[in-house]
């Protein structure tokens, strides 16, 4: 997952500042996909066009099975008025003509609510509103006043350009004809001598005006659902990047340490300071041997479950994992969340890796191929922080406590959990406990070190 690894894992993997970098780059690009052109009327891309038709259909779904309703209730109460007498002529044909146009509507409606023939919602749309647009005019032409007419096909524009919405070549083509033929008709009847000048000049104006009023709204309406499509994907790729990087958080890190993350914010939480905390270095041991007899396959699968379990056990004693190298692990107790009990917690969180690797490690063990775990702890002022170039930044920890704390761990055999002085002074003594003095790599002065052989808490 691109979304930020480095920022959930906090130094586990490093690359902070890179996983940002990442982070951003990754949703530029997918809002680039959505670039659109055709002033905004069509996406670049075949794919993410497609993808925002089948979500068109779906947006636009409330809308329509509104104006179908409204459509329905408009014809019900065209049937009404020519039941009681509004036409004279054809009144049968009309009644019939208009019980089709609400079965239409009542139909266009159930389909609207069905997902198995959404794809038939728009063109079927388009059909009524051609019929009703149709149907309007040859209702209408018997009246002598043109305006009627011209009324009748405004309302009938009004519902095919905005309320369906429809897009908007569809709409047009399904407004046109009906149209055209309003005009036609006023055309004919002007030239007759049947229509006088300022009705012909109103019953060309209206339908005109609103075939072209209309068209700019339903270009309107379109690019606004384009706009509400590209805004939406990008809230949920971002929503999305939000769920993978809080999920991140939770997984690798203490909930407290997550907690404090999303609360100030990266930068803040992992600026440099000098913290009281416990260093805690945990180590296999015979992997080497085991790698060379057992080969690399079994090595993965030997360390995935050794971090899985690292990492939930670290996870729930509040630590923070700076560092994976190969089969050792370092964590950092009181650090980025200073804690005073860190030197026991960090005792607490050694007993409970040494049992539940231990166990772990016992039974990938085998006579020709041993399989252990050793944990040094050693607590001290160390500086923490990001720390490193502005094109690798890494959350680690610098104090003598740190390298303390790899010494001791690369001393102490399978089971065994040694711990410098200033750690084993913070905690109670356990009956088991022996001192051994220990010369180590990098220190000039003997090191006095607590060896602790079996862990105070076993196995579930």
């Amino acid at each position: 997952m691109w979304s930020l690894p480095t920022m959930a894992l906090i130094g586990m993997l490093g690359r902070v500042g890179w996983g940002c970098r990442l982070k951003g780059v990754l949703v530029d690009t997918f809002e680039q996909s959505l670039a659109s052109h055709h002033y905004g009327l069509r996406f670049t891309r075949t794919d993410v066009e497609l993808d925002y038709q089948a979500w068109r259909k779906r947006h636009v779904r409330p809308f329509t099975l509104f104006a179908m309703y409204g459509g329905a209730l408009a014809a019900s109460l065209a049937f009404v008025a020519v039941s009681f007498g509004a036409l004279l002529k054809l009144r049968t044909l009309a009644l019939f003509l208009i019980a089709v146009a609400v079965v239409q509507h009542l139909l266009g409606a159930a389909i609207a609510n069905s997902d198995r023939f959404l794809s038939w919602l728009m063109p079927f749309t388009a059909t009524i509103n051609l019929f009703g647009g149709v149907l309007a005019v040859l209702m209408t032409i018997q009246f002598e006043n043109f305006a009627i007419t011209a009324g009748c096909v405004t309302l009938a524009a009004f519902f095919g350009m905005t309320l369906f919405r429809l897009p908007p070549g569809l709409s047009f083509a399904s407004v046109v004809p009906y149209i055209a033929l309003a005009e036609v008709i006023a055309v004919v009847r002007f030239a007759d001598g049947r229509m006088p000048l300022n009705d012909f000049i109103v019953g060309v104006f209206i339908p005109v005006t609103a075939l072209m009023s209309g068209f700019v709204v339903s270009l309107a309406i379109e690019r606004v659902t384009r706009r509400t499509y590209h805004d939406q994907r990008i809230i949920e790729r971002q929503r999305q990047a939000l769920f993978e990087e809080r999920a991140n958080l939770a997984r690798f890190l203490s909930p407290e340490v997550a907690e404090t993350i999303r609360e100030r914010g990266l930068t803040e939480t992992l600026r440099r300071r000098t913290l009281s905390l416990s260093a805690l270095s945990i180590d296999l041991r015979g992997f080497t041997a085991f790698t060379q007899r057992k080969g690399p396959d079994l090595m993965s699968e030997v360390l995935q479950t050794y971090y899985e379990i690292v990492v939930e056990i670290t996870r729930r004693f509040g630590g923070t994992i700076t560092d994976f190298a190969g089969d050792g692990i370092l964590i950092l107790i009181g650090a980025p969340l200073p804690r005073p009990d860190h030197a026991h917690a960090a005792v607490d969180l050694a007993r409970h890796l040494l049992a539940e690797v231990g166990l772990l490690m016992a039974g990938y063990s085998s006579p020709d191929a041993p399989l252990g775990v050793g944990v040094g702890i050693a607590s001290g002022e160390c500086a923490v922080g990001a720390i490193g170039s502005m094109t690798r930044l890494e959350y680690t920890a610098v104090g003598s406590a740190v390298n303390l704390a790899s010494r001791l761990c690369g001393r102490a055999e399978d089971g065994h959990l040694v711990m410098a002085q200033s750690t084993a002074t913070a905690v109670e003594k356990q009956p088991g406990w022996h001192v051994e003095p220990l010369a180590l790599k990098g220190f000039d002065e003997i090191v006095p070190a607590i060896f602790e052989k079996q862990p105070a808490i076993r196995s579930r």
